[in-house]
């Protein structure tokens, strides 16, 4: 196996792993899958099928964003969620509270979307670590 995909089998692994945080309770954070930067970078690097959906304004997308990001903002989700394929993984992520991406999940789950996840972090988390923006 070579270094590249132990590396991707390692952070696959930590995606799943990642503490989900967000748990549905009477009138909490509906239960939310994650993923770290790093897997959805090494995806990216490595040309895997991923969706990525940008849910910040459209201002801020055309500030920056991940290389492959589609710009659907969260107040237009219900209009435009069908711009986001159900297939193949959809990556959602914005600079907003837990509710906020926990409820666009929870959106797409309602219209049958199986393999989503909240990035980590966020747009915040992916600038942190200095990640490619496209502008």
């Amino acid at each position: 196996m070579s270094a590249l995909a132990r590396l991707g089998a390692a952070l696959a692994l930590l995606a799943v792993l990642a503490p989900a945080s967000a748990h549905a309770a009477h009138g909490g954070v509906p239960t939310v899958a994650f993923t770290v930067p790093d897997y959805l970078k090494w995806m990216i690097h490595t040309r895997q099928p991923v969706v990525v959906t940008d849910l910040r304004p459209t201002a801020d997308y055309r500030a920056g964003h991940p290389p492959p990001a589609r710009s659907v903002p969260v107040a237009g989700l219900v209009r435009r969620g069908g711009e986001i394929p159900p297939e193949p993984m959809v990556v959602l992520y914005c600079r907003c509270t837990l509710e906020e991406a926990a409820s666009a999940y929870a959106y797409l789950e309602t219209r049958g979307y199986t393999n989503h996840v909240v990035l980590q972090e966020g747009h915040d988390g992916w600038v942190r670590r200095r990640f490619p923006l496209v502008k």
